[in-house]
C-alpha cells in the first residue's frame, strides 16, 4: 500500500513541476524574450500566427526561441543582480 501512495505522490509532483515549468517557460520567458527577438530580427520573428483552438493535434513550437532568449536574459539578469559580473580585485 505504501508503494501505491508513493507512486501517487510522484505523479502529483511531476504534474506540479510540469505546470510550473510550462507557466515559467512558456509564458514568463516568452514575454521576456519576445521584444528582444523582435528587436534583433527587425520585427520578422516571431511572425503573426492565427490561433486555432479546435485543432489540438497540431503542436507548433514557433515561440520556443523567444522562450529560450527570455530564459537566457533572465539568467544573465539574475547573475548581474547577484554581482557575478563585478571585477573587484
Amino acid at each position: 500500500m505504501d508503494g501505491f501512495f508513493e507512486e501517487i505522490g510522484k505523479g502529483f509532483f511531476r504534474v506540479i513541476g510540469y505546470i510550473l515549468a510550462e507557466i515559467f517557460f512558456r509564458t514568463i520567458c516568452y514575454w521576456v524574450g519576445w521584444p528582444i527577438c523582435k528587436l534583433v530580427t527587425f520585427g520578422k520573428y516571431p511572425s503573426v500566427t492565427k490561433v486555432v483552438y479546435l485543432e489540438q493535434h497540431r503542436h507548433r513550437d514557433d515561440g520556443v526561441w523567444c522562450s529560450v532568449v527570455g530564459l537566457i536574459t533572465l539568467i544573465v539578469l539574475g547573475l548581474y543582480l547577484l554581482g557575478q559580473f563585478s571585477y573587484n580585485t
